[in-house]
């Protein structure tokens, strides 16, 4: 509309085209009172949730993120009485905005004029210093932590219960599901936490956080190729449910420090035929545990179908079966084992297996799971140029991979690392700049002694 207006008189169809989708939407959006657009470091937020950056919306998006940051406006507040706004006054707004880039203070001008002009049903808010934290949905961010950190421990709780039950009785799944479809609620809000709480690491109930964890960046992953609710639901449990068959593994071959013999090899390889019998055994429909088996079955078959078990019945894999491939070896390689000196860095772990290429794993869908989490994953340590620690939060603009919001961490005073500021790191990428940050490298968890998900639950 805006563009429109910049090449266009007010009596053009297009425009009018424009400005009538845009009082439709208007309507729409403050039908259950005032609302609020925000901008915050290249991303908007509507009512305080994130407005996905689609592909399709790209150029959109980029050109008003520009045109904002040109103006300092930080945000938009569209009240109730924009219900009733007129399509003239939608124009009116239109021009305002557009003639306010050649005053000294849009914001103050904008507002002034919009005043005057009896336009009570829109004010614009001023952009905030980036190296604030601004307090838009503050409180709906801190009930979605606690639903993430509620969600994983209720996950872990129906992952062991159902493992201990295993080769005891018949059990359901019905608490599964209520948890897949939760899951699915979350990184559709927020997949950054959702990745970041993937991060959770424990040594001694190693299986189970493995298949929760399995379980989120797999849905994460699902989430970003564009697959319906109802898949990502079944996606969910497969992963939650991918290790099952380990129970029939006997500890002291699953926790062996050093190689494996042969005969340990045939039983380790046996856990995935071992998981499918459990799910075949369980109380759920018919078309449920059809939907739910092939992933755990496939989970460490290649794409040439080498791998295990050894299968003749078909020729290619599963599209459950090909990202739980991805996901069971990002989390085994980043995750603390017995028989290894040290867990990878995130940032190691995609590069062993981008090295490793087509033979382990789906070309197209590792290229997608790397886009997802990012050059330096999210949930990372890292060390930047300063020499100061940082955390991958986030990379809010989905062209640009490489260059993630971090969150700067210092020294607790007790051997610990505490909360810093968040930073945009393209706003420190100015060549010419001495304040210039980049990251060096990544850093091991284990040697720092935090895990990275306790700062994603934290307010």
């Amino acid at each position: 509309m805006i563009n429109t207006a910049r090449n266009y008189q007010d009596n053009n169809q297009l425009l009018q085209k424009s400005v009538q989708s845009f009082q439709t939407m208007l309507i729409d959006i403050t039908a259950g009172g005032d609302t609020s657009l925000l901008f915050w470091r290249g991303r908007f937020y509507m009512g305080g949730e994130k407005v996905p950056y689609r592909r399709e919306t790209a150029n959109v998006i980029n050109a008003m993120v520009e045109f904002l940051a040109k103006l300092g406006i930080g945000g938009i507040n569209f009240f109730q009485s924009s219900q009733d706004v007129l399509p003239e006054r939608i124009l009116e707004f239109v021009r305002l905005l557009i003639d306010s880039v050649k005053e000294d203070d849009p914001v103050l001008w904008l507002n002034q004029k919009l005043k005057e002009g009896g336009q009570a049903w829109v004010e614009i808010v001023e952009k905030q210093d980036d190296d604030e934290e601004i307090d838009y949905g503050a409180s709906l961010e801190k009930k979605r932590r606690e639903m993430a950190r509620n969600t994983y421990s209720h996950a872990l709780e129906t992952v062991r219960e159902v493992a201990n039950k295993a080769f005891k009785s018949s059990i359901g799944v019905r608490k599964a599901r209520r948890l897949a479809q939760n899951i699915v609620d979350l990184i559709s809000e927020d997949t950054a936490l959702m990745i970041g709480l993937a991060t959770i690491k424990d040594y001694d109930d190693y299986t189970y956080t493995h298949s929760v964890n399995v379980s989120l960046l797999s849905t994460c992953l699902g989430k970003h190729v564009g697959l319906s609710d109802t898949f990502l639901e079944y996606l969910s449990v497969c992963g939650l449910f991918h290790d099952l068959g380990k129970v029939g593994v006997s500890k002291e071959i699953l926790l062996k420090q050093g190689a494996l013999t042969d005969s340990e090899w045939v039983q380790m390889k046996a856990h995935p035929l071992i998981g499918v019998r459990q799910i075949l055994k369980m109380n759920a429909p018919r078309s449920l545990r059809s939907r739910i088996i092939l992933g755990p079955f496939e989970h460490h078959l290649n794409p040439d179908l080498t791998g295990y078990p050894m299968t003749l019945f078909t020729d290619q894999l599963s599209l459950m079966g090909k990202i739980l491939r991805i996901t069971d070896v990002y989390e085994a390689l980043t995750a603390e084992r017995a028989y290894r000196s040290r867990p990878y860095t995130p940032h190691e772990a995609l590069r062993k297996m981008w090295s490793d290429g087509v033979h382990c794993f789906d070309p197209i869908l590792l290229k997608c799971f790397i886009g997802m989490v990012g050059t330096y994953p999210i949930g990372s340590f890292v060390e930047l140029s300063d020499g100061s620690i940082a955390l991958v939060m986030d990379y809010p603009d989905d062209n640009q991979r490489s260059q993630p919001v971090v969150l700067k961490l210092h020294d607790d005073g007790s051997g610990g690392l505490a909360r810093g500021e968040k930073i945009y790191l393209p706003d420190y990428n100015d060549p010419n700049s001495s304040s210039r940050l980049d990251i060096v490298r990544g850093l091991q968890p284990s040697d720092l002694g935090v895990n990275a998900a306790q700062f994603f639950l934290q307010s």
